[in-house]
């Protein structure tokens, strides 16, 4: 059965990008790196496997009889219209390629996130509703035992963070997960308070957040990103609620509704001379101070710099 499905989602992903005929379909599964089982197929068969496909993705996949009797995806988005079908189909894609990377030398990749190992565990506890004893070590504050109820998790920046409620201080909080030590789950099952009654609906907990920080009330940002930023953000955005107002062969401006959080201002800065803040005037004269401190520090290190 495994077998199957690994071809089913090989070749949702293989008709996505472009249409092809059932022999060249055949010699692609035959060298593809997710055909472990050697497994091969006749017309009848594969149009089997298709029929099979089309009910698990929610696709449908045609013989375009006119055009060479290629297959092609008629209804593309069907698996996107659904999170977890789209999260099952990245997955496969990743595992696809972590099967061959350590063949290839051709292929970099960037470092695991830290703290994954943690997953299970957290996971256990959340679904099992039980409170984690743990040692959080934060970069502002010594070593601490925490009575931890976890929520949710979220990965953000190739980093694992849990949000959950701190039980002594009944207080929401977000812990990232390399900063966690010997976590222990407890015996009893234990519910949110009032207070932290927001963990209960986690698609709604970082409502207008840009990242893991939740602070502030959202506001309406303009900003100006410059040629060729401007064009990148238009295939990236730097949130979901960014719509483009005016546009020049120079530069764009677009708005977005958010929390003006720290980790905002870093995606700002990120961008260097290539983004300007418009409005409210507030924060602009926010990133301004930022952008003049950074300065300053650069002046500080060019005074008590050694010749080498």
């Amino acid at each position: 059965m495994m077998h199957k499905f690994k071809f089913y989602l090989w070749l949702i992903d293989l008709l996505s990008i472009e249409p092809l005929p059932l022999e060249e379909i055949k010699t692609r599964w035959k060298f593809a790196s997710a055909n472990d089982s050697h497994l091969d197929f006749s017309e009848r068969t594969f149009n089997r496997y298709r029929r099979e496909a089309e009910l698990l993705m929610y696709v449908e996949i045609e013989c375009d009889k006119k055009n060479g009797n290629v297959y092609r995806i008629v209804r593309p988005d069907g698996f996107k219209n659904n999170e977890l079908r789209e999260w099952l189909h990245s997955a496969f894609r990743i595992s696809n390629l972590a099967s061959s990377v350590n063949q290839r030398k051709d292929i970099l990749i960037e470092s695991a996130p830290a703290g994954a190992c943690l997953l299970q565990n957290i996971l256990e506890a959340i679904d099992r509703k039980r409170t984690l004893t743990l040692t959080y070590k934060s970069h502002f504050k010594e070593s601490q035992t925490l009575q931890f109820i976890p929520a949710f998790v979220r990965l953000f920046k190739q980093r694992w963070y849990v949000i959950g409620e701190n039980r002594e201080k009944k207080k929401c909080v977000t812990l990232a997960f390399e900063r966690i030590s010997n976590p222990v789950m407890g015996e009893e099952p234990v519910v949110f308070s009032e207070t932290c009654s927001i963990l209960r609906n986690p698609e709604t907990y970082f409502e207008n957040c840009y990242g893991i920080i939740r602070q502030h009330d959202p506001i309406l940002i303009r900003f100006r990103a410059f040629w060729p930023e401007d064009a990148y953000l238009q295939d990236v955005k730097i949130h979901t609620s960014q719509t483009e107002i005016y546009k020049t062969e120079q530069y764009t401006d677009f708005e977005i509704y958010v929390r003006p959080t720290y980790d905002l201002k870093q995606e700002f800065l990120w961008h260097r001379d290539k983004l300007a803040v418009l409005s409210p005037e507030s924060f602009r004269k926010e990133m301004i101070q930022t952008i003049r401190a950074t300065l300053e520090g650069y002046e500080t290190v060019e005074n008590h710099a050694i010749d080498e």
